[in-house]
């Protein structure tokens, strides 16, 4: 029994001579430049209540009774106040909290926050 064993390599060489404009070097470095600065300038957060200022409150000084290792922080925009709580840069950490603060916050979301 003879097994033989032929390979016969082909190959072909080529040159690809590309021109481009020099304009799309700039704009590239632009865009990775805005996306950085987008990326660093936003976060998640969890909005626990957004209404009157009185019951702000209480969400507040609850919220850091059951949760004391969230910051949590109240915020005005017009015409009510808001309690957001956590700074997320990874979106499923923000939902593994989002899960845990339901249990007491039941409407509270997750929000995508641009400072900018």
């Amino acid at each position: 029994m003879f097994i033989f064993n032929i390979s016969i390599g082909l190959s072909q060489e080529s040159k690809l001579n590309l021109k481009q404009n020099p304009k799309i070097d700039s704009l590239l470095k632009k865009k990775i430049y805005y996306d950085k600065e987008r990326f660093e300038n936003s976060y998640y957060t969890l909005q626990l209540y957004y209404g009157n200022l009185d019951f702000a409150k209480e969400i507040l000084k609850k919220s850091k009774e059951i949760f004391p290792h969230i910051p949590v922080e109240i915020n005005f925009e017009t015409p009510n106040y808001k309690v957001q709580a956590g700074y997320y840069k990874d979106k499923l950490i923000g939902i593994k909290t989002l899960d845990t603060v339901k249990k007491v916050f039941p409407s509270a979301f997750l929000l995508l926050k641009k400072d900018l």
